[in-house]
């Protein structure tokens, strides 16, 4: 059974123009891991405008490591250990899901982890728990943090 994890993202006192912002670190971190583990990553966005922040965000994150990924639309005859989506299926074998979306997305039980986050205004932290009973209710394991 796919097991999910929320990350809920704190904020620190004095950093509300920040507090809207995803917390790109830990998601770099967090897909780093599972890279390292040998598991494919999907990260689905809403958008192509984040989907293309992620890529940018994974080719700069730490110049001493490499984390090989692409768009999902970059090559279909290339299976990357990590891809990046907006909208699309993956093509990837289902390992770890990332989502960065405002919905659970239809596929997410193919994989066997779920990241979630729950950060931003009261709009998104609102959708965000819309995720987490979606999850709760359907009787998938949850693990809840804050960062």
């Amino acid at each position: 059974m796919t097991q999910v994890e929320f990350y809920s993202v704190g904020v620190a006192e004095g950093a509300e123009e920040t507090a809207s912002k995803l917390p790109y670190n830990h998601l770099c971190e967090v897909i780093k891991r599972a890279y390292r583990k040998g598991q494919k990553v999907f990260v689905h966005t809403d958008n192509r405008r984040l989907a293309e922040k992620v890529d940018e965000l994974l080719w700069t994150h730490d110049t001493k490591s490499f984390l090989p990924h692409q768009m999902a639309d970059e090559d279909p005859d290339t299976i990357p250990p990590i891809e990046i989506g907006y909208g699309q299926s993956p093509s990837i074998p289902p390992d770890v899901l990332v989502n960065l979306g405002q919905e659970v997305p239809q596929f997410f039980s193919q994989f066997h982890w779920v990241f979630e986050y729950a950060f931003g205004d009261n709009e998104n932290k609102e959708k965000a728990r819309d995720r987490f009973r979606f999850y709760r209710e359907r009787g998938y394991p949850l693990n809840h943090r804050k960062i």
